[in-house]
């Protein structure tokens, strides 16, 4: 039990602090390569920044925008 509300507070913490991640598909340098495999592609996954928004993050965005928007 108190191992796991650990790991919940680290990661919570850590979504705090580092609010993004690599992306996965291009593994967070924005590009990919195009199918002929010549010439590079912004990644559409990331639109090009490399970065992803964490799961916890987003999660306690998605709950901070209805908390403001109930006031």
């Amino acid at each position: 039990m108190a191992i796991g509300t650990l790991v919940t507070l680290g990661y919570a913490l850590a979504c705090w602090i580092w609010p993004f991640r690599n992306c996965p598909r291009c593994s967070g340098t924005g590009k990919r390569r195009s199918p002929s495999g010549r010439a590079f592609r912004l990644c559409r996954r990331c639109d090009g920044t490399g970065r992803r928004l964490r799961a916890g993050r987003w999660i306690y965005n998605q709950f901070a925008r209805v908390r403001r928007d109930a006031r």
